[in-house]
């Protein structure tokens, strides 16, 4: 009797899929820290396939791409080569997830969907350490099937008493975060809200917080999604390369959608830490709201030299007068520096000055400030003949 015969995995459980992939991984040349051994047990496992259905054979293919993650995605080994094993392992399963047959997979093959997201959640909650890409597997899995199965509400609840049934002794992030995502499902917000806060304490990633709001824009939800921007404000954004952009995008998307949630995204972008500034300056500008970048400015005690000329030229246009205030703090600053470098950085802005004033056709308030200037300063020999060199005064 062949192996075939006597182990097919026809009318197996998941559980007993993962006790079949275990017994031929054994026999594997490979190390599972070496980079071919991923190819290794799934060449072991191909002719099983040929007894499964195509849902069948996709749900089994998973279940490999799940034992292979849990050999190479470990907290202690972290070298290049096992580090490439587990990312293309990772690139299969996302390829699996996102192919045209996964939406039949939670009708042809509902039970053994549901023991495989039994399987990460088990081996998730019960070790002190589990591959990240479980947790962004199981949000995956659970999302196909919240698209297709008839008592999603149902299975969603039962999950619940799973994961607070059995939290295990092992890590906390897994049951948290997973907690989440199914009072997402049932639109549980403030309750999901409080899971992640509780997760960010046992090491939650940003991105994986930044899951919810991936999916709120895909479905163009967009009154849920501004309430979610305006929680995670500060907690999760400016944390990772890319995030803080990535909130932005967010939040132009909702204000496109729902014009009136303008304010409360500004209020958002005010509240978040000062590392993250560059998102509120860089939003004013963009959103022509130039009277409150001047005002940003100058409670920053930003220098208007730091700024080319081109880039205030939105300003110029939309609203010249109010960089007059801007320029004036500029000059000031410069002159309390009290050296040659100051005077000459405060004759350049002096020059800019000029040109709004004549812009706006303020000429004869241009000429009774730099009279009152000049005389007011007239100690200054230095800054005298800069204005001289500069043709301010005669």
């Amino acid at each position: 009797m062949t192996i075939l015969d006597s182990n097919s995995p026809i009318r197996q459980s998941v559980e007993e899929w993962q006790e079949l992939i275990a017994d031929c991984a054994r026999k594997a040349v490979n190390s599972p820290y070496d980079i071919n051994y991923g190819a290794e047990v799934r060449s072991m496992m191909r002719p099983f396939l040929s007894e499964l259905t195509p849902a069948e054979a996709w749900l089994f293919e998973l279940n490999v791409g799940l034992f292979l993650l849990s050999k190479q995605s470990t907290d202690r080994h972290s070298g290049y080569f096992i580090h490439m094993a587990a990312s293309e392992t990772i690139n299969e399963i996302e390829g699996q997830l996102h192919d045209d047959l996964a939406p039949e997979i939670a009708v042809k093959q509902q039970e053994r969907l549901l023991e495989t997201i039994a399987y990460i959640r088990e081996t998730a909650t019960h070790q002190s350490w589990f591959p990240p890409a479980y947790l962004d597997i199981y949000a995956e899995l659970w999302l196909i099937l919240t698209s297709s199965a008839a008592d999603s509400p149902g299975l969603l609840q039962e999950e619940l008493a799973h994961l607070t049934e059995e939290p295990g002794e092992g890590n906390k992030l897994f049951p948290l975060v997973a907690q989440a995502w199914m009072r997402f499902w049932l639109g549980e917000d403030q309750e999901a809200w409080r899971l992640l806060d509780a997760a960010t304490r046992h090491g939650l990633k940003p991105a994986q917080a930044f899951r919810f709001l991936r999916l709120l824009e895909k479905n163009g939800d967009w009154t849920r999604l501004q309430a979610w921007l305006s929680h995670c404000a500060n907690e999760y954004v400016g944390r990772t390369p890319g995030s803080l952009d990535e909130y932005g995008r967010y939040w132009d998307a909702v204000v496109e959608s729902l014009p009136q949630a303008e304010e409360r995204m500004w209020s958002a972008l005010a509240s978040l830490p000062p590392y993250c500034s560059s998102l509120y300056d860089e939003s004013l500008m963009r959103y022509g709201r130039w009277r409150q970048w001047i005002d940003y400015q100058l409670s920053l005690g930003s220098d208007p030299l730091d700024f080319r000329a081109k880039d205030l030229q939105p300003i110029e246009k939309g609203a010249p007068e109010a960089l007059l205030p801007f320029y004036h703090q500029g000059v000031e600053k410069y002159v309390l520096w009290k050296n040659r470098n100051g005077y000459k950085r405060a004759v350049k802005l002096l020059k800019r000055l000029a040109k709004l004033y004549k812009k706006l056709k303020r000429e004869q308030r241009w000429e009774a400030y730099i009279e009152t200037f000049a005389s007011r300063n007239s100690r200054l020999r230095a800054l005298q003949e800069e204005l001289r060199k500069g043709k301010l005064i005669p």
